[in-house]
């Protein structure tokens, strides 16, 4: 009875060392991303074979863009309240609205600007095959059909 419990409890030991050999050989990467300086933007380095020095400066223009992109939704959001406000005060469209959507329009064009300026440098700190890999999928991310919009999403 007692090598029964002791094959039972060496075998499970086993299991248990053998799952947890594989784990950690398995998520060794993503474990290192997680301890890096940036991990939001440590994915980068390993989709795109990105060097430290290059990941480097992709942090560096991620910081310097930061603010300007939280400047911009500030703005975004505060023109929407707006918008609402003057939307909920009339039942048609009045010279104010008109002219707060044209505000809105013309931030949302300054901050699409601002971004694709922003993934253009980032495109240009990688190898040039690397950088248009990343143009395709921020572009996919990014340019998708709005809520507004016939056929968008809901």
């Amino acid at each position: 009875m007692k090598r029964s419990w002791l094959i039972i409890l060496g075998g499970l030991a086993l299991a248990v060392c053998a799952y947890a050999c594989i784990y950690f050989g398995r998520t060794v990467a993503e474990r290192s991303v997680e301890r890096s300086n940036r991990p939001e933007l440590a994915w980068l380095q390993m989709e795109f074979q990105l060097t430290d020095a290059q990941l480097t400066r992709v942090v560096e223009l991620h910081n310097s863009y930061a603010p300007k992109c939280d400047e911009m939704c500030r703005a975004i959001d505060a023109k929407n309240a707006e918008i609402k406000r003057l939307l909920a005060a009339t039942n048609v469209i009045t010279p104010e609205i008109k002219q707060a959507l044209a505000q809105a329009a013309e931030i949302r064009a300054e901050c699409e600007t601002a971004m694709l300026d922003h993934y253009y440098k980032v495109a240009q700190t990688m190898p040039a095959e690397q950088g248009r890999r990343y143009l395709e999928w921020v572009q996919q991310e990014t340019l998708k059909p709005s809520k507004m919009m016939p056929g968008g999403t809901q």
